[in-house]
């Protein structure tokens, strides 16, 4: 699994996994709508998760591993867990409390991991959002997709090359590895391309 979607839990509850009531009303939590929790995917598709790659650690890409059982591995980018920004304190203590009681988080070694050794499904470190922010190249059935993960949010930040701006750790880490992966997809246009928060 790719990121977590969200759980019911979080749905329902987010200050049952930490989230701070304060700050529910700035993100319109109560206008979220839920289109399949990550609970209902799980059971629906009878899936028995092997493992969990995040692209970050933001709570928006991880509020749905309470749905997830706490001994599956979660692997992050390089120098994802010792990330510091004074912006991501609000959201660490939430953070902590929905990885708490799970194996220690596991990271890619390098640049570029071939993650079943097999080129089905390749991890690319593309930091400046976060320190370990990763995007995943998967080699599916239907054709080669990349799924940016938030190198970049929309459609129209992928269309025009624009990085997440303000809310990262490092702005010029951030545009340099969005254009990496601009390059990529432009020298290999068979590629699809998703970003991290709407569809092309």
């Amino acid at each position: 699994m790719i990121d977590t979607g969200v759980s019911n839990q979080f749905f329902n509850d987010p200050q049952s996994l930490g989230f701070p009531s304060w700050l529910e009303p700035k993100l319109n939590l109560d206008k979220m709508e839920l289109l399949t929790a990550m609970d209902n995917y799980l059971e629906e598709e009878n899936l028995k998760l092997k493992g969990v790659f995040l692209s970050h650690l933001h709570f928006d890409h991880i509020s749905g591993i309470s749905a997830i059982d706490k001994q599956v591995p979660v692997y992050v980018g390089r120098g994802e867990t010792k990330e510091k920004y004074f912006l991501y304190a609000a959201f660490r203590g939430a953070v902590d409390t929905m990885l708490e009681g799970r194996p220690p988080l596991q990271e890619w070694t390098a640049e570029y991991v071939d993650i079943f050794g097999d080129g089905s499904l390749f991890a690319i470190h593309t930091p400046g959002h976060t320190a370990g922010s990763t995007a995943y190249f998967v080699n599916t059935t239907e054709g080669p997709l990349l799924l940016t993960g938030d190198a970049t949010h929309t459609a129209w930040g992928w269309n025009h090359g624009v990085e997440p701006g303000g809310f990262s750790t490092d702005r010029e880490g951030s545009h340099d590895s969005l254009h990496k992966l601009i390059q990529l997809v432009n020298e290999n246009p068979e590629i699809k391309v998703q970003p991290g928060h709407q569809s092309l």
